[in-house]
């Protein structure tokens, strides 16, 4: 009769686990939070997401709130921008949130909480494009230099693609995220079979001016060109 339990017990472990084991799951393996702003300040929260189940899995929701040095709220967002909405296992993207700081709360602000859920959906899969990325300094410009993130995507496919969005995330040495910009093509625009598009963002100043005050030391840009297709 022990045998029996213990077996039963055994096989409820290992069923509990292959169904733990069989579906996507969010979960976010880098996350960067700063205030930055030439005159309105803003909490930004730049993240990394992974899909580290085996099944596919949609970015469903995320909160982002932020605490002075008490824990007293500041201020919090439920918007979540500019990211591969849907992941297969092993796939990753890139994402950010921010909320506006009030006058009175600039120089109070000493944490935050993020949370990022995500949901099975298989009624779209996000297509991914091949990206060659660059990150180029001073660069000279009408009215002086900038610093470029630069994303050069490409068609890969027999079919024109529409509406791609491309998310371009500023790296240190290190791969830890300092800054995100984003464009969107909408359904106006496409890339033909075997063509390719440079897309060129300036790095913010006001970041730059974080950057500067932190020792942070921009090194690298990485993206992510997709657009979502519906499941036939």
């Amino acid at each position: 009769m022990k045998k029996t339990v213990l077996f039963l017990l055994i096989l409820l472990v290992l069923m509990t686990s292959v169904s733990a084991l069989a579906a996507g799951k969010i979960r976010v393996t880098q996350e960067n939070f700063i205030v930055a702003g030439s005159y309105t300040k803003y909490g930004y929260v730049y993240m990394r997401l992974d899909n580290v189940g085996d099944k596919p899995i949609k970015v469903n929701a995320a909160i982002l709130e932020v605490f002075d040095e008490d824990g007293n709220p500041i201020t919090s967002t439920d918007s979540l921008w500019e990211y591969a909405e849907y992941l297969q296992p092993e796939e990753y993207t890139y994402a950010y949130m921010y909320t506006k700081i009030e006058d009175e709360f600039v120089g109070k602000v000493d944490d935050y909480l993020l949370t990022v859920t995500g949901k099975s959906d298989t009624n779209y899969v996000t297509l991914r494009l091949p990206v060659v990325t660059e990150y180029a300094e001073n660069v000279p410009g009408r009215y002086g230099t900038a610093d470029y993130m630069y994303a050069t995507v490409t068609n890969n496919t027999e079919e024109p693609i529409f509406s791609v969005e491309v998310v371009l995330v500023l790296l240190d040495e290190e791969g830890n995220i300092l800054y995100m910009k984003d464009e969107s093509m909408y359904s106006e625009k496409a890339i033909m079979p075997g063509s390719s598009i440079l897309i060129r963002k300036e790095v913010d100043s006001s970041f730059k001016e974080v950057f500067a005050e932190k020792g942070l030391k921009p090194h690298s840009v990485d993206a992510i060109a997709f657009v979502n297709i519906r499941q036939k």
